[in-house]
């Protein structure tokens, strides 16, 4: 039998102690389908310590790509821009992202929830889980994305 000690590690730590899931960065002005969801990107614009910035660029482009595929979206912020691989999905076992959020933190300082934010600093920028252990809990992911769908607010953050 194999039995991979850093995956059981890392499983180890996989969630916080409510052992659930959440969505950051799922902006109403996105997407049509977001119309519903709480939060809006104007609540958030120019809310970033520019201090942390750097650290916080580095942990969203180095968490996991769960669902990867060719798009452009546009900037819901500037029409005129368009982001690659925009709503791709990201996530580092905990917390679940769209790839342009990491667009929005650069170039508009878009904030984030301050649970996320301790995450991040507590992580020293670096997202803390393997891609194969966050890959693990693709139906968790998945999941929670579903619910916000469904209505469930459980699965978002107040900043």
């Amino acid at each position: 039998m194999y039995f991979n000690l850093g995956l059981a590690i890392d499983t180890l730590h996989l969630k916080n102690k409510e052992n659930k899931m959440y969505l950051v960065g799922f902006f109403k002005e996105l997407d049509p389908e977001f119309s519903n969801f709480p939060d809006s990107i104007y609540d958030f614009k120019n809310k970033l310590d520019p201090d942390i910035k750097p650290m916080v660029l580095n942990y969203l482009t180095q968490s996991t790509g769960i669902m990867d595929w060719v798009d452009t979206v546009g900037d819901c912020l500037n029409r005129d821009r368009a982001i690659v691989g925009g709503s791709c999905e990201w996530s580092d076992g905990e917390w679940i992202f769209r790839e342009d959020l990491a667009y929005y933190v650069k170039e508009y300082d878009v904030g984030l929830p301050s649970k996320f934010i301790e995450k991040i600093i507590n992580n020293n920028g670096i997202p803390p889980l393997s891609d194969e252990t966050v890959r693990m809990d693709l139906d968790e992911i998945m999941g929670t994305i579903n619910r916000a769908y469904d209505g469930d607010r459980d699965v978002f953050v107040e900043p």
